[in-house]
């Protein structure tokens, strides 16, 4: 049997004291047991370090055990869970034993019906507790904002909930009005550096008047120049010093995502971050349904190395996870489902990321949300395996605030990139999207070197039959992809060196559709920026676009792709009911070859034609042009200045049309081992070396 000293040896060999920073010697002599806190504190004034053994918070057996001893010098705030006063003495505390993991129930806190906000509090600032558990479910009155570090508080899937919440006086857009906020501590006073040459692309060295001034391991709010746009920055991140590299010069753990410009200004703001904190395994469901009484669980600000773990809320007004300026994170196995908003501003969001970097969100879901995972003035962030459904807000989203390197994976949902508006300044680049599922992607802003890699976008019902991929052609990738609607690329910028490059995709095109979401308020953002295209199914630009092992098909006779980029190549592609036509106002050319097939069963325009009177440089064949009837066309080129070659070419069925007015100087028509098979030709009746017909078999 083990005596009495054995159980204190025992004991406090492994705990701490709440509240103590030296050792403690107790009083193996004197130990007393007690049912609950009630009978402890009902104690006449023990011997000094008598131990206490406590059996129940409120009764011997409720799951609230505990070890205590008291401090007869003590006069600490009693919180009557680690400080515990008495009702015979002023002076003197019950102090308990701990090993640094505390429970909500030693505060007394058995279920949601008593406040639980005076129990964190007094969990949260003691250093000594580095995990807070709950085990039943619990209620906050209050939102909490702790700026301390290195501690978990696991909720073990219990359900929590803010009835009662205390209202805010300004709730528009208060995204830290959360239950557990940690912020880290930022200075005000900033020092600024003077760019004397330009920063280049991907720059891990950078210049600063006195590196002596920024040490090794020092955070920092990095911000560059404010541009044209409201909010619009090139760089806004939360950075740590890794090197002094001379005098001038340090070495930071960011890559800056963008060039920027001699006699640009960088601001530097010391950061003292929060670090290691993890909420997970919570179940959190939100009462209130305005934004003045509502509240969502967790915010971090200034912060890195802090994670949100199996968090699921139900009807959260703001976001769910909230971070800005983070770095170095998780989010992992959340979720949220029906939000009481998805069009005011920052409401019906599950996870919102801004200024942050080096994060990885997966596994995550939601149902009937405005966003899943928002990433704004971020970079080098990872989503994946992420779903969600009712999502016609936008289920993945980046404002487009100079977001860079970030990779969306395995996901499910609607996907728009730095589509919110000027004020971001509606620019990305280095985006990867692979094995993507989705009725809509949209990145057609300033979107630079963009990969999209098995992405398949269907025709959804519910959606309005939505549909679309709408692209900027400013080094884009697209491979093994799949469309069902509508095929709208463009170009807003061109800072890439990469050819544009569509390879084995499919499209199933439709005529022009309405893609109107009528679910949104007109003035919505998402609304004010995607704005119904002058002509959907086009392609538009002044880089080169090229497609190689493409299908493309018509749903019916009256569907055609608008082509008014400045130069566009189709190899050993096949285009089926579906009619290509010229449209720009400047000099175009079209290469088709590579045994390219177009077909039509039901097209009631050419396969291939032209408007305007600009410039067009036709390079055909190898080809293949098949139609199924008589009065159904190949091709129709009568107007403008044409400059035609047509080699190894067959044509099945139909009519060709060309006329002399297309094709007088200095058009001119080549043509050269060319098969027609029952197909009836108009060509060019002038004569002259500019009109060469070699070859063609009839």
């Amino acid at each position: 049997m083990i005596n009495r000293r054995e159980l204190i040896a025992g004991i406090t060999g492994g705990v701490v004291s709440a509240g103590l920073f030296k050792s403690v010697e107790l009083n193996s002599d004197n130990i007393i047991s007690v049912s609950n806190i009630m009978a402890l504190r009902d104690l006449s004034a023990p011997a000094n370090r008598t131990c206490a053994v406590v059996l129940g918070y409120h009764f011997a057996g409720d799951g609230a055990p505990k070890l205590v001893y008291w401090d007869a010098s003590s006069e600490k705030t009693a919180n009557q869970g680690t400080v515990i006063s008495s009702l015979k003495s002023a002076k003197g505390r019950w102090l308990q034993l701990h090993d640094g993991v505390m429970d909500f129930r030693q505060f007394g806190i058995f279920n949601g019906q008593n406040a639980a906000d005076a129990a964190l509090d007094a969990m949260v600032s003691d250093p000594l507790i580095h995990r807070i558990e709950a085990h039943t479910s619990l209620n906050f009155l209050s939102r909490h904002r702790f700026n301390r570090s290195n501690i978990t508080l696991d909720f073990h899937n219990q359900t929590v909930t803010a009835a009662g919440l205390e209202r805010l006086a300004d709730p528009k857009n208060n995204y830290l009005a959360a239950i557990f906020s940690f912020t880290g501590l930022a200075e005000e006073q900033t020092r600024v550096s003077v760019l004397t040459e330009p920063l280049p692309l991907l720059s891990e060295i950078y210049p600063v008047g006195d590196s002596s001034l920024y040490p090794v391991g020092q955070w920092y709010c990095l911000e560059s120049d404010r541009l044209t746009g409201h909010w619009e920055r090139k760089i806004q991140r939360l950075v740590q010093v890794s090197e002094q590299i001379d005098e001038t010069h340090i070495r930071l753990n960011y890559r800056n995502g963008w060039v920027l410009d001699a006699q640009s200004q960088l601001y530097w703001r010391k950061v003292t971050p929060v670090e290691n904190v993890c909420i997970r395994n919570m179940q959190y469901i939100e009462e209130g349904q305005l934004a003045n009484n509502s509240s969502q669980p967790v915010t971090f600000e200034y912060a890195i190395y802090c994670d949100v773990l199996n968090v699921h809320a139900q009807g959260t007004f703001w976001s769910v996870i909230f971070r800005r300026w983070n770095t170095f994170f998780r989010t992992e196995h959340c979720s949220l489902t029906n939000p009481p908003s998805v069009s005011w501003g920052g409401a019906g969001y599950l996870t919102q990321q801004i200024y942050c970097q080096y994060g990885v969100i997966s596994d995550c879901t939601t149902s009937n949300a405005r966003h899943l995972n928002d990433l704004t003035a971020s970079s080098s962030c990872v989503v994946k395996n992420c779903h969600s459904n009712g999502d016609s807000s936008g289920a993945f989203v980046t404002h487009g605030q100079y977001e860079h390197d970030l990779h969306f994976s395995a996901n499910s949902g609607i996907l728009t990139l730095a589509n919110s508006g000027k004020a971001w300044g509606q620019s990305a680049a280095r985006v990867v999207v692979n094995h993507h599922r989705c009725s809509m992607l949209t990145a057609d802003t300033h979107i630079t070197d963009l990969t999209l890699t098995d992405v398949c976008i269907y025709r959804n019902a519910e959606q309005d039959n939505l549909g679309i991929l709408r692209l900027n052609c400013d080094g884009l990738t697209v491979q093994n992809c799949s469309v069902s609607g509508e095929l709208t690329l463009l170009q807003n910028s061109q800072l890439s060196i990469k050819m544009n490059v569509f390879e084995n995709c499919g499209f199933v095109l439709d005529p022009r559709h309405d893609s109107t979401i009528s679910n949104l308020a007109p003035d919505d953002p998402f609304i004010v920026s995607h704005q119904a295209a002058e002509a959907r199914n086009s392609i538009n630009g002044r880089s080169l676009l090229y497609f190689s092992h493409c299908q493309f098909k018509g749903t019916d006779k009256d569907v055609s792709l608008l082509i008014k980029n400045k130069e566009i190549s189709f190899n050993a592609c096949r285009l089926e009911n579906v009619s290509l036509i010229l449209t720009a106002d400047e000099p175009q050319k079209i290469v088709i070859n590579g045994d390219t097939t177009l077909a039509g069963d039901q097209a009631s325009r050419p396969l291939l034609s032209r408007t305007g009177d600009h410039p067009v440089a036709w390079r055909l064949g190898p080809l293949q042009s098949e139609v199924t009837g008589d009065d159904q066309i190949h091709i129709q080129i009568e107007a403008g200045i044409n400059h035609y070659q047509a080699h190894h070419m067959t044509f099945m069925q139909g009519k060709r049309l060309f006329s002399d007015k297309a094709f007088s100087r200095p058009s001119y028509f080549i043509e050269q081992n060319n098969t027609l098979i029952n197909t009836t030709s108009v060509v060019p009746a002038s004569t002259g070396p500019h009109i060469v017909v070699e070859n063609t078999e009839v």
